[in-house]
């Protein structure tokens, strides 16, 4: 749990803010899942409830409140009272987020092929071994 606080203690408030949205969508999702009857794992829930609250200290800790709602995503600041709108931040990074998983999925899905395909070629190598190995045998025995 320390090192999750760390990671979330190093991101900025705007990338906090894109996390809380996202937790936000997440837990909607598991809520209609758990209505339903589909999440196996309850625990999740419970965890990005979490989380949520730690992002929401952490900005709270820098003195700064979120405000999330169908008019955007604002952040308050508590010393000046002013707000600002970081929903076009909030979606930038929630993109980036997304595009990057992508690419990470595109990774993990070729590193098993590329692991078939070096598979393969060592059985085609054990294959020829062996079948180099019984000639020699067949001589020898002569």
């Amino acid at each position: 749990m320390n090192k999750e606080v760390e990671q979330l203690n190093s991101k900025t408030n705007d990338e906090l803010c894109a996390l809380i949205t996202r937790l936000n969508s997440q837990l909607l999702e598991s809520r209609f899942k758990m209505a339903v009857g589909e999440v196996e794992k309850t625990h999740t829930i419970q965890h990005i409830r979490k989380t949520i609250a730690r992002c929401m200290y952490i900005l709270n800790t820098r003195g700064y409140s979120i405000t999330i709602g169908s008019h955007g995503i604002y952040l308050i600041s508590k010393k000046d009272n002013k707000s600002e709108n970081v929903t076009n931040k909030v979606q930038k990074i929630l993109s980036q987020s997304e595009t990057e998983a992508k690419k990470a999925a595109k990774v993990e899905s070729k590193k098993p092929v590329e692991a078939e395909v070096e598979a393969k070629k060592e059985v085609k190598k054990e294959t020829k071994k062996e079948a180099k190995t019984p000639a020699k045998s067949t001589k020898e025995a002569k």
